[in-house]
């Protein structure tokens, strides 16, 4: 996750874009343009997006690879609409992480896979998709990269070249995305797909708890993902069972916290 002073430099330029009516969105380059351009590396072009909402008392965290298109149209769209009805700081932050993490028809997809490990029981909620409404602060919306990769204005899918072998984004997820996990302990870690999980095992070497709280191999959800019904049938129990023995674990360490507080 990029710092809040990354939004300070693109404030203006956000402001800059037309309010959009509803149902209108922007259109690619509006923002896939050089006053959004990051860096560039390895035929890979890695664009800003409003993503900076910390939450480091979350129970969970969601990871993909990077924010794709749909997500970073939503999340300029949810930025200038935020900052015109007046806010900002992390209240703006959780807006933008709300409407645009995982958005488009991957969410339903994602919803159905949380419920069928048991996340809304450990949560006591009807169901994971108040994650991204009322029980949002139970969560931390992030990506591997946590800023939008185009190859020839196409959405980077984590190969030719892979993540780890392009050196600015390794030094992203082993700094970056390191500090991030770093500052939530509580949470458990949702890797969505393979080349996030690789992300993940990468860092394990790094940060010796990841392996407890890590769901490892967990299917990406979009729907373009043939395996994911498979992959999940597979994994289903492993994860429903580390997920029931990593809430009770934290919930005894956080209630005992609070008692020696009193």
């Amino acid at each position: 996750m990029l710092p809040v002073a990354y939004f300070d430099r693109f404030r203006q330029a956000i402001l800059s874009l037309a309010l959009t009516k509803e149902n209108e969105k922007y259109g690619r380059a509006e923002l896939i343009c050089p006053r959004f351009l990051l860096f560039s590396q390895a035929n890979l072009d890695v664009y800003y997006a409003p993503f900076h909402r910390a939450n480091p008392t979350a129970r969970v965290a969601l990871i993909g690879l990077t924010p794709g298109w749909t997500q970073m149209e939503g999340a300029f769209r949810a930025a200038r609409k935020g900052l015109a009805s007046g806010l900002d700081g992390q209240r703006l932050f959780e807006h933008i992480g709300r409407t645009a993490s995982f958005s488009g028809p991957m969410r339903k997809n994602l919803v159905a896979m949380l419920d069928g490990i048991g996340m809304n029981t450990v949560f006591e909620i009807a169901s994971s998709h108040s994650l991204f409404d009322t029980s949002s602060h139970l969560v931390h919306f992030t990506s591997a990269v946590s800023a939008p990769i185009f190859r020839n204005g196409d959405n980077y899918r984590g190969y030719g070249p892979l993540l780890l072998q392009v050196p600015k984004l390794k030094e992203w997820v082993a700094e970056k995305l390191a500090a991030e996990l770093a500052s939530m302990p509580q949470a458990v870690i949702v890797p969505l797909g393979r080349i996030a999980d690789e992300a993940i095992q990468f860092l394990k070497g790094r940060m010796g708890d990841l392996e407890a709280r890590c769901l490892a191999g967990f299917p990406h959800p979009s729907g373009a993902n043939g395996h994911r019904h498979e992959d999940f049938r597979r994994g289903r129990e492993q994860w429903s069972s580390q997920i029931a023995t990593w809430f009770s674990r934290t919930t005894n360490k956080i209630l005992m916290a609070r008692q020696s507080v009193l």
